[in-house]
């Protein structure tokens, strides 16, 4: 008959198994969005990447990759624009930003303008303050090293919080328009 403490011994090294086995979620930190597309010019050559082309860490997390192109013209009517958006529908609980649940990673990239969002697994009021504190930090953490020069405040927008990044770029958090129980987190620039 085991004693306690072997018992003890034995329960310990099942949940060190366990854990061993199921590694945690993926920590993002924003700027470290997956590669979802094979990029080649054309709509008609563009793919969605398997999932087993996925960069390392995301192939285990990521459920579905959802692919759309579009050829357009640009703004001025000048340039022909290939506009892609790719979808990463995540395994449940697998992402997290600022240890907060990421649904879906969603990039939308042509040649003149580029929008990546971590879709957020919490409404706005109870994602903002940790997510502000999380990019608050990390942008003192890029001046303080000289990486940037960039005030290091987010402004308050009325329609969510914005920290500029550079001239044409900067990072938002604000309320998913399509589902009130989420919330975005983009980074975005535009020439």
């Amino acid at each position: 008959m085991p004693t306690v403490a072997g018992m003890l011994l034995m329960a310990g090294a099942r949940v060190h198994a366990g854990e061993a086995g199921t590694p945690g979620p993926l920590q993002v930190t924003g700027g470290d969005f997956p590669a979802l597309v094979m990029v080649v010019p054309g709509c008609d050559r563009i793919r969605a990447r398997r999932l087993d082309e996925l960069p390392p860490g995301w192939s285990r997390r990521v459920a579905q990759v959802e692919l759309d192109c579009e050829e357009a013209l640009a703004d001025d009517a000048q340039q022909a624009l290939t506009a892609v958006t790719a979808r990463a529908r995540l395994q449940a609980d697998q992402v997290h930003l600022a240890g907060l649940p990421v649904l879906e990673v969603r990039l939308m990239d042509s040649s003149r303008w580029s929008d990546h969002q971590y879709v957020i697994d919490a409404p706005y009021e109870q994602a903002a303050p940790p997510l502000r504190r999380f990019l608050e930090t990390a942008c003192q953490a890029r001046a303080l090293a000289g990486e940037m020069q960039a005030p290091c405040t987010m402004v308050d927008t009325g329609d969510g919080l914005y920290l500029a990044t550079g001239d044409t770029s900067g990072q938002w958090i604000h309320a998913d328009p399509d589902h009130a129980g989420q919330t975005l987190y983009v980074e975005a620039w535009a020439d």
